[in-house]
C-alpha cells in the first residue's frame, strides 16, 4: 500500500492554535528521533488563521489541510488519518500539553512488539497532569469513570480519554465505515468500534497550555455524555425501560397472589414478595438477552442466567428486605412496600449487569 512509504504520521487537528503551532513543529523537529515522519495540520478553517501560520513551519513531506464549513476534532483526526501515508499514526493536540518526545517511545512499542493501539496515559505510574484545579481533575476523573461503567474496552486501560495516542492505520482503514466520531474522544470511538486486539500505555506528563484558552466547555461535556451513551447502543436507557417493565410484573405478580392466594401478601408476605421478585427477575434477564445485552452473550444461557441472579443478589436482597421491613415495619400496602424495595435495589442491579454478566462484546 501506498502509506507504507513513511514510517509514521503525525496528525495535529487545530482550531485558533496560531500562537502554538510554530512552536509545536519545533518541538516536533527536534525530539522526534523517527527516521521518516510527516506532519498533517488539520485545520478548521480557525479565525485567527491557524492554517496560514502552519504553511510557514511544512516542509515537502509535510501537509496543512484547510477544512471548509466542516467542524469537530474527531471527524478532523479521521480524516487525517485516512489522508497520512504513514503505516503508523500518531495523534496529538496542538496546544502543547503532549509532550513531543514520548512519541519515539509509542513508535517503538508498536513497531517492535506489535502492538495495535498505543495511548500516552495520564494515570500509569510515571504519568501525570501538570496545573490542573481541583475541578478540571474532578471532571477528567468523573468522565473517565463514565467511560468504564458503560464501555467494555474503556475498562482495559486506565487513560480511555486520552487524546494523545498511536495507531495501526490499517486497523483505521479496515473500520472506517464503523467509526461514526463525535465530539472530543475519538480515541474511545477506536477502541469500542475497532476493538484493537493489542494495547498498551505509555505515561506521558500533561503539560500546562503555553498560549490560548482551554476549549473545555459545558457542551463538550454534553458531547462526551451523547458519544459514550451511543457507543453503549444507549444501554442505561434500554437497562431503564426493562426495569421498568420488570416493575409491572412484578407488582403485577404480586396484585395477581394477592387477588388469588391473599394470605401470601398478608400474613406471608415474605412468600408473596420474594415469588414475584423470581417472576420479574426472569423477565428482567430474557429482555437483556434479546435487547439490552445482546451482543454481549459470551457463554451458555444458563450459565449467564445463573450469573444473573448472582449478580443481582446484592439488589434483590435490598429491595426484599426493604419491602419486607417497610410492609411489616410502616404497615404500608403491599404494593407500595415492593416499589419502595425495587425503587432502592435498581441501581445496585444495573452496576452489577454491566460489570460482571454482560460484561464483555461476544466480537473478540
Amino acid at each position: 500500500m501506498a502509506y507504507t512509504m513513511l514510517g509514521l504520521s503525525i496528525v495535529l487537528p487545530t482550531f485558533n492554535e496560531r500562537d502554538n503551532i510554530g512552536v509545536l513543529f519545533n518541538e516536533i523537529r527536534s525530539k522526534v528521533k523517527v527516521d521518516s515522519y510527516e506532519i498533517l495540520v488539520v485545520d478548521d478553517n480557525s479565525p485567527d488563521g491557524t492554517w496560514v501560520e502552519a504553511l510557514e513551519y511544512i516542509d515537502e513531506s509535510d501537509v496543512v489541510v484547510r477544512r471548509i464549513n466542516m467542524k469537530g476534532l474527531s471527524s478532523a483526526i479521521i480524516d487525517g488519518m485516512l489522508f497520512s501515508l504513514g503505516r503508523y499514526v500518531v495523534v496529538m493536540d496542538a496546544d502543547l500539553q503532549h509532550p513531543p518526545e514520548v512519541i519515539n517511545t509509542m513508535f517503538e512499542k508498536l513497531r517492535e512488539d506489535d502492538y495495535d493501539v498505543v495511548i500516552g496515559s495520564r494515570y500509569v505510574p510515571g504519568g501525570g497532569v501538570e496545573g490542573w484545579s481541583r475541578t478540571r481533575l474532578v471532571i477528567s476523573k468523573g468522565a473517565t469513570l463514565i467511560a468504564k461503567l458503560l464501555l467494555p474496552y474503556a475498562r482495559k486501560v486506565s487513560d480511555p480519554m486520552s487524546g494523545f495516542f498511536m495507531v495501526k492505520k490499517d486497523l483505521i482503514v479496515m473500520n472506517r465505515g464503523r467509526l461514526n466520531p463525535l465530539g472530543f474522544k475519538i480515541l474511545l470511538e477506536i477502541l469500542e468500534r475497532c476493538g484493537p486486539s493489542k494495547v498498551v500505555e505509555v505515561p506521558y506528563t500533561f503539560r500546562s497550555r503555553l498560549y490560548g484558552k482551554s476549549k473545555l466547555k459545558t457542551s463538550t461535556i454534553l458531547e462526551f455524555v451523547i458519544h459514550v451513551l451511543k457507543l453503549s447502543r444507549w444501554r442505561p436507557f434500554k437497562f431503564v425501560i426493562v426495569g421498568l417493565s420488570g416493575v409491572i410484573v412484578n407488582l403485577g405478580t404480586l396484585w395477581l397472589i394477592s387477588t388469588l392466594y391473599p394470605l401470601f401478601t398478608n400474613t406471608l408476605f415474605v412468600i408473596g414478595s420474594a415469588i414475584a421478585i423470581e417472576i420479574s427477575i426472569l423477565w428482567n434477564f430474557i429482555l437483556h438477552e434479546i435487547w439490552t445485552f445482546s451482543d454481549r452473550r459470551v457463554g451458555s444461557f444458563v450459565k449467564r442466567l445463573a450469573m444473573f441472579h448472582l449478580a443481582v443478589s446484592p439488589g434483590v436482597v435490598a429491595q426484599y428486605l426493604v419491602a419486607v421491613l417497610t410492609r411489616y415495619g410502616l404497615y404500608l400496602n403491599p404494593l407500595i412496600a415492593q416499589l419502595i424495595g425495587i425503587a432502592v435495589g435498581f441501581p445496585v442491579n444495573y452496576v452489577i449487569s454491566e460489570l460482571g454478566v454482560w460484561k464483555t462484546y461476544s466480537r473478540t
